[in-house]
């Protein structure tokens, strides 16, 4: 008898506490808890980075030899300041000021002098603010790239910190021997757009690979570049071609009005096998001249040990009339004058401290029309890019 009604009273507790359940089940049922509403806002983020780029130079013009402890104007030393910041989901703001330090720097440096070369303080390279729409590109306002500026420059062979299209920037700063008048600076050229102005500039989203871009800068230049990277199944190409037109003064003080056309393309096949060519044309409209460049060179990146990739390359260059651009001060200077350039260089790469060292050495030749024969350098720079 206890038991029935032990068992009784439990199924009633059950049921009672069924129908009390019930309500609150149907309650918690119909209330929808809302998902965490997703932000694309970012407050600006100020990211800073850098690289110290240091040399020995070895270099003999054939009357002079000397060793030089140098910056490396391939990719010289210097501090960005990046600050960056999501206004929305397709909206973003940024800002960049990036300076070079270069003391003793192989731009500068001469036979001839008796102490470091060059201003030895912070110059400026970038001092800009961009806002950008991912759908309708990127517009930059300040002291920066021009559309054109890295055109003449593409190259996929991993030894651009040494050996790339520029040339002259191994040792710009050396003089020619004998009877030529030219440094190196002035007779090797890669016609690599505009360079850095105050300038406004638009960037197209990226489409299909491609990317659209054109630039007005402060004194009356202007310039459009379309470049184009991609990935396949046998490796990568990066290419780049580019319009400009600009304004200079010799060193008269006259005008030195002149177009161009400059481009450069890179192929990298895999395993690491590369191709990279350059050239590029200007027309300046105080002179009869007509200066044109040349550039090829073949490379291979491999993996010989753990610290990272070991690239190898070697080049070519050649161009005619360069002296005739920028360089010098009187009209007609220059015309005919041939350079010839070869190079070779090795970059390893430690990768666990950003680090690269390496080793390149180049011949330069110089035939200059108002000169008797042909003048030569030869120089050998090794050391180390840190990056931060």
């Amino acid at each position: 008898m206890k038991l029935r009604h032990c068992i009784a009273g439990c199924a009633s507790a059950v049921a009672i506490a069924a129908v009390s359940a019930a309500p609150d089940q149907a309650l918690a049922a119909d209330i929808t808890v809302p998902a965490p509403v997703a932000t694309c806002e970012r407050p600006i983020e100020l990211t800073v980075s850098g690289q110290v780029n240091r040399a020995v130079l070895y270099a003999d013009n054939g009357d002079d030899n000397d060793v030089f402890f140098v910056d490396n104007d391939n990719s010289s030393t210097r501090v960005r300041w990046r600050a960056t910041g999501d206004i929305d989901c397709v909206n973003t703001v940024g800002a960049l000021i990036e300076t070079q330090f270069e003391s003793n720097s192989t731009a500068a440096i001469s036979f001839e002098q008796n102490s470091a070369a060059g201003p030895n303080n912070f110059t400026e390279r970038h001092m800009t603010v961009w806002w950008e729409n991912d759908n309708l590109g990127r517009i930059w306002l300040g002291q920066g790239d021009m559309a054109s500026n890295g055109i003449s420059e593409i190259d996929l062979s991993g030894t651009s910190v040494v050996a790339y299209s520029g040339v002259a920037d191994l040792a710009s700063g050396l003089e020619f021997s004998g009877t030529s008048t030219q440094d190196v600076g002035d007779a090797f050229s890669n016609f690599d757009g505009l360079s850095r102005q105050d300038r406004i500039r638009y960037d197209t989203p990226t489409f299909a690979g491609f990317r659209l871009s054109a630039s007005v800068e402060d004194d009356e230049g202007w310039d459009v570049a379309l470049r184009y990277a991609g990935e396949f199944g046998f490796g990568e190409i990066a290419a780049g071609v580019a319009y400009f037109s600009a304004q200079g003064v010799n060193g008269a003080g006259a005008s030195r009005d002149f177009d161009g056309v400059s481009g450069s393309g890179s192929i990298l096949f895999n395993p690491g096998l590369s191709l990279t060519v350059a050239a590029g044309y200007v027309d300046p409209d105080y002179s009869g001249a007509d200066p044109y460049f040349l550039y090829g060179k073949i490379g291979y990146e491999t993996q010989l040990n753990s610290l990272g990739t070991t690239a190898f390359s070697i080049d070519g260059y050649y161009g005619e009339d360069i002296t005739n651009v920028g360089g010098v001060t009187a009209a007609g200077n220059g015309i005919g004058d041939e350079s010839l350039s070869f190079g070779a260089a090795i970059v390893q790469n430690i990768d666990i401290v950003r680090t690269e060292l390496y080793l390149a050495g180049r011949y330069y030749e110089l035939d200059d029309v108002s000169a008797v024969g042909e003048d030569e350098i030869y120089a050998v720079i090794s050391g180390a890019r840190v990056r931060f």
